[in-house]
């Protein structure tokens, strides 16, 4: 099993998982729409819809790391060469999961004290669980994926050879690692 191969499942794992939530948010709305017109009010549409975008926005924030959408630490980094770029790389990502842990470990603590709750939404009659749970798993997904790029990248210093940015759209990048 190649690199590429490890990294390409999840990654099309996480997109599909994306446009479904896109579509559900849609169907949605539309739906709570149509049945406005009508006037039927349903119970819950506007929470389901918070909970599907929040979910939206989490795996989201994870396929833009996949895909480098740091434009900020790019356009720093492009100004190094060789050892230099991959140590600021090494220095920034570390700085970044630093981050990323501190906010999965509290999303942490958020799920487990909604978990421990009785508290539910009103209209979906769900813990708030779900939703804080959209925050643990989408900074843990980024930080394994940040730590996995400082393992790489680290690597790569001590040999000497360039940064690798391992981002899923530069899939022949991932063949060398």
């Amino acid at each position: 099993m190649t690199t590429t191969s490890w990294v390409r499942v999840p990654v099309r794992a996480l997109e599909a998982l994306a446009v479904a939530l896109v579509a559900s948010i849609m169907l949605v709305i539309s739906g709570t729409v149509v049945l406005r017109i009508f006037g039927v009010v349903t119970a819950g549409s506007t929470e389901l819809a918070t909970l599907l975008f929040v979910w939206t926005i989490y795996i989201g924030a994870v396929l833009a790391f996949l895909e480098g959408g740091h434009l900020a630490i790019t356009a720093v980094a492009n100004r190094f060469r060789g050892r230099a770029e991959t140590a600021f790389l090494v220095v920034s990502d570390l700085l970044l999961l630093s981050f990323l842990v501190v906010i999965t470990l509290e999303g942490l603590t958020y799920v487990q004290l909604a978990l421990d709750s009785v508290r539910v939404t009103p209209s979906l009659k769900i813990s708030p669980a779900w939703q804080y749970s959209a925050l643990l798993v989408g900074m843990l997904l980024s930080s394994l994926f940040i730590a996995t790029r400082v393992c790489v990248n680290i690597r790569q210093f001590i040999r000497g050879l360039p940064a690798l940015t391992l981002h899923t759209r530069h899939d022949d990048e991932l063949e060398t690692v």
